[in-house]
């Protein structure tokens, strides 16, 4: 189950851990109707690691490296 945000009509915002298919929950609150929102996603990629060892869309099968 992943972590959520939810927003209720005055404005709180709640992370919530449910099921996928939840679409609302009640804030804890305001006991209100509060909507899954899109939030930002805290993916990174840090290093070059990942892109150096051949991740690379520009690397062609020929090429190796040294």
């Amino acid at each position: 189950m992943p972590i959520y945000e939810f927003k209720c009509p005055n404005g709180t915002i709640t992370e919530k851990f449910v099921k996928i298919g939840t679409k609302e929950i009640k804030c804890p609150k305001c006991h209100q109707k509060a909507k899954k929102i899109l939030s930002r996603c805290i993916f990174e990629l840090k290093g070059g690691g990942w892109y150096s060892d051949g991740y690379s869309s520009r690397k062609t099968g020929g090429e190796q490296d040294a």
